[in-house]
């Protein structure tokens, strides 16, 4: 993001010295041209205060604050708090001043994060690199044009009457044809009227049904909080009343301050040698339930899934490996200001906390230089990587982890199971006692910042300040719903229990059960007419989908996690963070006694009032939870247009992982087993190559891009998702596309803020929500005749770049 009165006058007088450009309406009268105060006033009146954070923000930042005439004081406070206009302490705002054309734009930009692309961007020769994203985005939607000249006037003023066209174009948006911008088409009074809950960074058509689902959720702890203090010991309505009142009570929770974790941060100080280290890591987990440094644990094995093998992968960074290598300023400095700041409250002088964070953030870049990208690690080939015991302590030459296996509790496991080869070989020639002190600083940062919002006011205060600095966010949660986000994560068991028996009917079950069957049958009639696949090819994968498990609402046994485990408030001589260790210390005991067991294929992964739904690749199943079984995405009442556009496209996309470019791999039961002919597998991997130059590049928004490789597996299973329904659809009488297409462009509604788009383009398997729509429905012939989309529209794709794969 370009800053609006810091960078721009940089940028603007380099384009100056290269091009030696006049204004061309520099000489005329000012009274023609537009503040600053007056354009951030016209556009938040257009795109509506209603969609805004209505929070002023406190304008003294700016160092000529008492020049903001009094009637924009309120306006230009809520274009702060948004963004619109971003904060540069110190820094003069000029409030009255006249405005570029280049300032404007980027104005436009900072208050409409979504905006349709009716055509193509044209090149500016005036228009500095830093923005030009920012710029193509504007130019796209056709809010504004440059001279016709090839420049677009950067640093002249804005006029009032280009304004004003500006202004209505932005009104004209409600007006903007499917034929161009399907997806903005027709969400865009959601679009333009959604506005950020506090502590959310974007908001999505599932982030709402959540918010519901949440609201019927702390309507039920409350009832339970209103008789805290007359159940029975170990009950579960004791222990969620009890576990959600240590939540709240930040008195006591300020009183302990640092105290609940002392005693580990002194271990982890007291260690002198590396090994010695490694045994305070194994005490720590066994007495809490956390491993600052890198642990190792069990789950499914990939070759054979009815049995649990051990896993490991080596250190970590704080940040994602790509946001500590990008060599971002802003960013550094947040995270290392974080860092010092936690070590800070932890104890240690200012000075030396800085010095301490500087060298943290370099050795964690070691770290992310060994890291296997997400584009990497999404290719599950990638992930699974057997090896001997022996093979593994080859890997720690300076340090006996033999030793450190058998004190986890791992003292007989044989293999072990790498995700990330090169990270664990790194994590090895790094763990020498030359790195110990660095190793020191790198387990007291993990330790406070994963229980930064557990513990007092300052540590919470500190650890919110850099997530809404990193996200964007403008304002903080509320202490309630933070509390309640903590105990969904830890009574989700119960509370899912709960939500079930009080909201989820048996009638919904059973159709979407039909639905799936639905879906089933138009899947194996898809298999059984590819063109592409070989009889034998096809028999079994006809088998894997025939053998998919399907779990709908619930599960049918409940588990009870907290068995066993007292809860007990602060009244009671109890604690937040005892609480939680006890319940965590528990959870990993119980995980190692796994690797003697069987794997428990009828668990449920994910909560019953979850809004989601997956595919697991080693149990070859699909699940649907009671969250998500409800408008938008489902409803009893709607029609089986809507359905399908809706829940019908998720079931359908989580059958289709099962064929993906991963799930294929796996078979019926669930093992990576091949099970294609060497010429069909071959032909699959050219189709999904195709995927991945479908999407491959599409501009998000500045600075975020399609990874066309680390999105495939779930662009597959949208392409494949859609040909699905919409064969089902030519059954319906009177078939009713439009319902079906528009209820699948609502389920992907999604805004953001500009650091949220830029984190999920290098994070996030899945690509952005509008890709999902409107590049999917690119490549069904029945989208275009429904909307009589024709070459020339922005919608339309030739033949010829279309692609289908199941």
């Amino acid at each position: 993001m370009v800053k609006i009165r810091s960078r721009i006058f940089g940028i603007l007088l380099c384009v100056a010295l290269l091009f030696s450009i006049i204004p061309a309406q520099a000489t005329a009268s000012a009274e023609i041209y537009v503040s600053m105060e007056e354009a951030v006033a016209g556009l938040l009146d257009t795109i509506g205060l209603d969609a805004l954070n209505d929070t002023q923000s406190d304008l003294s930042v700016f160092s000529d604050a008492d020049q903001i005439s009094s009637q924009y004081a309120d306006v230009i406070a809520i274009a702060v708090t948004n963004g619109i206009l971003p904060i540069v302490p110190g820094e003069e705002l000029n409030p009255r001043m006249s405005i570029t054309r280049l300032e404007f734009a980027l104005l436009v930009g900072n208050s409409m994060r979504e905006l349709p692309a009716i055509k193509e961007a044209p090149v500016f020769a005036d228009v500095p690199a830093e923005g030009v994203e920012e710029l193509n985005r504007i130019t796209a939607a056709g809010l504004m044009s440059g001279y016709g000249n090839g420049y677009f006037g950067s640093g002249d003023y804005l006029t009032k009457e280009q304004l004003g066209i500006v202004l209505n174009k932005i009104r004209s948006l409600s007006s903007v044809r499917p034929q161009d911008d399907f997806f903005y088409s027709i969400n865009h009074e959601w679009l333009t009227g959604t506005r950020l809950p506090a502590g959310y960074p974007g908001m999505t058509t599932f982030d709402e049904v959540d918010r519901r689902n949440t609201d019927k959720l702390k309507a039920i702890v409350q009832e339970l909080m209103e008789n805290q203090g007359t159940y029975q010991e170990g009950t579960v309505e004791q222990k969620i009343a009890d576990f959600h009142h240590t939540l709240l009570d930040m008195e006591n929770r300020n009183k302990e301050g640092i105290k609940p974790i002392k005693k580990y941060l002194d271990l982890i100080d007291g260690a002198s040698t590396v090994q010695e280290l490694l045994d305070v890591m194994a005490q720590i987990e066994s007495e809490i339930g956390m491993n600052p440094l890198f642990s190792f644990s069990p789950s499914t094995d990939l070759i054979d899934s009815n049995r649990y093998s051990l896993y490991g992968s080596g250190l970590s960074t704080g940040l994602p490996a790509e946001y500590i290598l990008m060599e971002n300023p802003q960013i550094d400095a947040l995270y290392e200001g974080l860092i010092t700041q936690l070590l800070m409250l932890s104890g240690i002088s200012g000075e030396e906390a800085a010095a301490q964070a500087k060298s943290l953030r370099d050795f964690e870049k070691i770290i992310a230089r060994s890291t296997l990208s997400n584009e990497e690690a999404s290719r599950i080939e990638n992930v699974y990587n057997p090896v001997s015991r022996d093979e593994l302590v080859e890997m720690f030459p300076c340090v006996d982890i033999d030793k450190y296996l058998s004190d986890l509790g791992y003292g007989s496991v044989e293999t072990v199971i790498i995700s990330d080869v090169n990270l664990m070989k790194k994590t090895g020639e790094l763990l020498t006692d030359e790195n110990l002190d660095l190793l020191k600083t790198y387990c007291r940062f993990d330790t406070l910042a994963s229980v930064a919002t557990l513990l007092s006011q300052d540590f919470r205060d500190v650890f919110m300040a850099f997530q809404n600095a990193f996200y964007g966010i403008a304002t903080s949660m509320s202490d309630e719903d933070i509390a309640f986000n903590v105990l969904n994560s830890i009574m989700s068991n119960y509370l899912g229990r709960m939500y079930v028996e009080k909201y989820f009917s048996a009638e919904a079950k059973e159709d979407v059960e039909s639905i799936v069957a639905d879906i089933v049958a138009a899947y194996q009639q898809r298999i059984a007419e590819l063109d592409w696949m070989s009889q034998e090819t096809k028999q079994k994968a006809i088998s894997k989908l025939k053998s998919i498990k399907v779990k709908i609402g619930y599960p049918d046994k409940w588990k009870d996690p907290l068995k066993g485990i007292s809860i007990r408030t602060y009244e009671d001589g109890g604690s937040l963070l005892g609480n939680i260790f006890a319940i965590s210390s528990a959870s990993v005991k119980e995980s190692k006694t796994l690797l003697s067991k069987p794997v428990d294929k009828t668990e449920w992964f994910i909560p019953a009032h979850t809004v989601n739904a997956y595919y697991n690749a080693t149990s070859n199943e699909i699940v649907f939870p009671a969250g998500i079984l409800q408008p938008p995405f489902y409803d009893l009442e709607a029609t089986r247009e809507q359905n399908l556009g809706g829940i019908g496209t998720v079931i359908a996309h989580e059958i289709t992982h099962a064929f993906d470019n991963n799930g294929a791999q796996f078979d019926e039961n669930g093992n990576m087993n091949n099970w294609w002919t060497e010429q069909d597998y071959a032909v699959f991997q050219q189709k999904c190559q195709a995927v991945v130059d479908l999407f491959d590049g599409l501009v998000v928004a500045p600075g975020a891009v399609v990874n066309g490789n680390l999105t495939v597996s779930e662009n597959v299973a949208d392409i494949g998702a859609m040909a699905c329904i919409l064969d089902i659809a030519e059954d319906i009488p009177d078939v009713d596309y439009q319902l079906l297409f528009e209820s699948y462009a609502t389920i992907w509604r999604f805004t953001g803020t500009r650091q949220i788009y830029q984190m999920l383009a290098t994070q996030d398997v899945h690509a952005p929500n509008k890709y999902r729509v409107n590049r999917v429905l690119q490549n069904f012939n029945k989208f275009y005749d429904t909307y009589d989309i024709n070459p020339g529209d922005t919608m339309y794709l030739p033949p010829e770049n279309r692609v289908t794969v199941w």
